[in-house]
């Protein structure tokens, strides 16, 4: 199945999954509803039975009080005359001309809602409008196991939804962890077969080299000419093999006591040696941490050696390498003001034999993100906010103690 077919097989799992739950929903909401109604109903016909009562105790000389005691939700009980001010209230005139039976509302009084109707009723001296406040519990007895019924339907929808969710969520993170080992697996053999390869090309290249070499010292200056192509593309060949045994056989790291000025140095000493015109600005914090400092250096050389290819071309080429602590971690970035990386190998570039140069295996990043597991850290390349490329090794257990010094120390090249 491609990806498209799995894409919708995924959303209709989705759908299914969520359809029995999302109905449970709408039917309890709707039933929520049709309750609602359903207490209307039954408060209009109470308050209408009380207004009938009304007319049965036109003899008694206090009806209201009489229903007042008579009814336990009954909170209040005004009887309206035609020729009173309530009574020439417009909403009422309906009411007294026949044209509207009675008239309701809900409305809250003391922290009680009140379902309120105004219901015509006869007496001896003529016609009147009761206005009837009923407290709104008196539905609730109707409605109290059909509530609770609803509310557990409402709890298991949302139960069953966060289910289904998380069943989905714990799917794709299963498949996602699936893919990611079957690509670890791949790339485990891959770096085995690529070592198997490596030794077996080691020793003859080593003999090419040796007889290259040796026959350019006895041969006159034409044919060492001849040969210089030989001997150099052995040794461009000498280092992808190392760098296949690097990446099919990680090292063991040896961990112990690292002073960055002394790394610092190194670093500066390559960058001279491979672009003597680049501004190089590079950070001398005195901090000791806990590393392999062989490991270490195999990282940050090729993260210098990119960025040196980075800003090769570039009228003004400038790298900056800085030092930061964090608690126990420590960070270490190589900046360039190079053209940066473009978004289309942005997501490749620590794949194994990727790579945008003319010549290189494509190990170099592989190799240094692989190192770094192994160091307890991490390595990210990312473009800068305004321009070039930023190099960063993360270590996350390197323990480091800045010393105490006077000043800050900081060197540049050329002209510090």
């Amino acid at each position: 199945m491609n990806s498209k077919g799995r894409a919708w097989a995924r959303w209709l799992s989705l759908a299914a999954v969520l359809a029995l739950p999302c109905v449970l929903l709408y039917s309890s909401f709707r039933t929520l509803r049709e309750l609602d109604e359903q207490k209307q109903v039954y408060l209009r016909e109470r308050v209408g039975e009380i207004a009938a009562r009304l007319e049965t105790l036109a003899s008694v000389s206090d009806p209201v009080s009489t229903l007042l005691e008579s009814e336990p939700y009954l909170r209040d009980i005004e009887i309206i005359s035609a020729d009173s001010a309530v009574g020439r209230q417009p909403e009422l005139v309906p009411i007294w001309r026949g044209r509207q039976l009675y008239r309701t509302e809900m409305l809250r009084q003391q922290g009680l809602d009140i379902y309120r109707a105004f219901i015509p009723f006869h007496r001896p001296d003529g016609l009147r409008i009761a206005r009837i406040d009923l407290d709104s519990q008196a539905a609730e007895f109707l409605l109290l196991h059909a509530r609770h019924n609803v509310a557990v339907s409402l709890a298991s929808g949302l139960a069953l939804i966060i289910v289904a969710l998380y069943a989905l969520w714990m799917n794709r993170r299963a498949a996602a962890m699936e893919r990611e080992h079957l690509e670890w697996e791949h790339l485990a053999k891959l770096g085995q077969v690529s070592a198997g390869l490596a030794h077996e090309i080691r020793n003859p290249l080593a003999t090419i080299k040796g007889f290259a070499q040796l026959a350019a010292e006895r041969t006159d200056e034409r044919g060492a000419e001849l040969l210089a192509p030989v001997v150099s593309e052995t040794l461009r060949l000498e280092r992808l093999v190392n760098d296949l045994l690097l990446y099919g056989r990680p090292s063991v790291p040896s961990k112990r006591d690292v002073f960055w000025p002394a790394v610092a140095t190194e670093l500066e000493q390559h960058c001279l040696s491979a672009a003597s015109d680049v501004r190089l600005r590079l950070d001398r914090a005195p901090i000791r941490f806990t590393s392999d400092p062989d490991l270490l250096h195999r990282i940050l050389l090729n993260g210098l050696r990119n960025a040196i290819d980075a800003v090769r071309n570039e009228p003004s080429p400038e790298i900056s390498i800085d030092i930061e602590v964090e608690r126990t971690a420590l960070i270490i970035t190589i900046a360039d003001d190079g053209p940066g990386i473009p978004k289309d190998v942005a997501t490749k570039l620590f794949q194994p034999f990727f790579s945008t140069k003319a010549f290189g295996a494509g190990l170099g990043l592989a190799i240094s993100a692989q190192t770094a597991r192994v160091l307890s850290g991490t390595v990210e390349l990312r473009n800068r906010n305004l321009r070039g490329a930023k190099f960063t090794l993360r270590l996350a257990n390197a323990n480091p103690v800045p010393e105490k010094v006077i000043g800050t120390i900081h060197a540049e090249h050329p002209g510090s």
